[in-house]
This record gives C-alpha cells, structure tokens and sequence, in this order.
C-alpha cells in the first residue's frame, strides 16, 4: 500500500512538471499573458449654461475652439483662486493665435450659491476670458458627471470638497489631456500647462 501511494506521488509530480514546462514554453495555461482590453473612458459632453452676463452658453458653439475647463464655487477659499490664478498666467502667457483658438472655462459645482452676479464679481479678480457658468442644478450635475467631477459638501460648512482638474477638450468635444497643478510647488505651473497646450493647439 506503502509503495502504491509512493508510486502515485511521484506519478502526480511527474505530471506536474511536465504540465508546467509545457505552459511556460508555449505561454498557455497559467503562464499566458493576461489580455486586458481597456474601455475608452470619456471624458466631457455637451452643456447648455449661462455665463456671469446672463448668457446663454452652448458647447456646441466652440465645437471648432480648444476648451479649457475648470470646475469650483466662488465662495472656495484656496484651491479655487489659486488654479485659476494659474489659468490666468496661461492665458496672458499664451500667444494672441494660440488664445484665438482656445475658450476657457469655469463651472460652478454650487449653483444654489453661485448666480451670475456673484460669477460675475468672482470674475473680476482674474483674466476676462475666463467665462464663469452656471445652471440648474440638474444641469450642473450632468457636466459634473459627464467631466467625472468629484464634489462632496463638508457637513453643513460652506465648504466643498471637489477634484481639481483642468481639462482641454479638443475640438468636436473631444477629451485632449488635463492639468494637475501641484500648488505647493515652487515651480511655475503655468509655465508647464501652456508648454502642453501648445503641443496640442499648435500641432500639425
């Protein structure tokens, strides 16, 4: 009995190792390469807002312009002001050609607060091209989720966190790149975003 179970091990060990040297070598079984087939995520979508002028703002009206868009409130108390601060520096770094072809954008993620005459004051404090939107919140929640924006508010605090990405959109709507600005860096970020926008706007 002793020498059955002996004689089966080392049958199955045999086995074993045959089986693995065959998958190794022809890349089948466990050793095969894993195929994953990546889902195109889109990023972006049509909107109908109105800007800090009363408005009404269509994307499809810039469907041949680059957009840069930015999403926030008006009422943040940093990461806000400083990225668009650094949109800003874009803009007045930008030559008067690149500009022509590029519309910037920023979306309120709290129209409840955010009326076209609070946007249109928030407006004054950067660069002119800048076209601060809102909307129903119905509408607002559609780009949020089209742009995939992530919003939570902070209790009961006027605070809202939210992801701080700059996004550039190619023309037909089409997502392009986004910009992370690190905003504790000592290095110029705007600097680094017009560098990209160019190679976008400029290509052949």
């Amino acid at each position: 009995m002793i020498k059955f179970v002996r004689l089966l091990s080392t049958m199955l060990i045999v086995l074993a190792v045959i089986f693995l040297s065959y998958c190794y070598f022809t890349k089948k079984g466990i050793f095969a390469p894993i195929v994953i087939h990546k889902a195109e995520v889109k990023i972006g979508g049509d909107f109908v807002l109105i800007n800090q002028d009363n408005q009404i703002i269509r994307s499809n009206d810039f469907k041949d312009k680059y957009m840069m868009i930015f999403f926030g409130f008006s009422s943040c108390k940093k990461v806000c002001p400083m990225n668009l601060g650094i949109i800003s520096e874009v803009l007045a770094k930008l030559d008067e050609k690149t500009n022509k072809k590029l519309q910037t954008f920023f979306i309120t993620v709290d129209p409840e607060r955010d009326n076209t005459e609070k946007l249109k004051e928030f407006q004054q404090q950067f660069d002119h091209r800048i076209q601060m939107l809102t909307g129903e919140r119905e509408k607002i929640d559609e780009v949020i989720t089209s742009y995939k924006v992530y919003t939570s508010k902070i209790g009961e605090e006027e605070e809202i966190n939210h992801s701080s990405i700059i996004y550039l959109i190619g023309p037909g709507g089409k997502y392009a790149t986004h910009f992370v600005a690190d905003l504790n860096s000592d290095e110029s970020q705007s600097d680094k975003i017009v560098a990209e926008i160019k190679k976008h706007i400029n290509e052949p």
